[in-house]
């Protein structure tokens, strides 16, 4: 898969928001890391080293019965993905997948995440 957006770059951005999610009362989990080169299907560790050719890294978010997951691809589109215990309230989205995301748009995505969380 062809590198369109730098995932360490976007690790930081994520990993920025941990004291703000917290505040919030929302619970990040540690950033998962897919490695391109680990063979099919790749594992996914939170070991960012065992990823020696990064093609995803993502994070999941908890409060309460809500949950979200972000997982951004290094082809520069991400799966978002958000519900809770309403069953009218549920985001399934590949934003970016036609116009591929930059860490600007990326970070843009992680506020709408952010607030998808009451």
């Amino acid at each position: 898969m062809e590198s369109r957006i730098d995932l360490d770059e976007a690790a930081r951005l994520i990993e920025a928001r941990r004291a703000e999610w917290s505040a919030a009362g929302i619970q990040p989990d540690e950033l998962t890391w897919r490695d391109e080169e680990s063979g099919w299907p790749p594992p996914i560790t939170t070991n960012r080293a065992q990823a020696v050719v990064p093609d995803s890294v993502g994070v999941c978010l908890r409060k309460g019965e809500q949950y979200g997951r972000v997982v951004l691809f290094k082809g520069g589109w991400a799966d978002l993905e958000y519900w809770d215990a309403d069953p009218g309230i549920d985001v399934h989205e590949a934003p970016g997948w036609e116009d591929w995301l930059d860490l600007n748009r990326f970070d843009q995505l992680l506020n709408r995440l952010t607030a998808l969380f009451r």
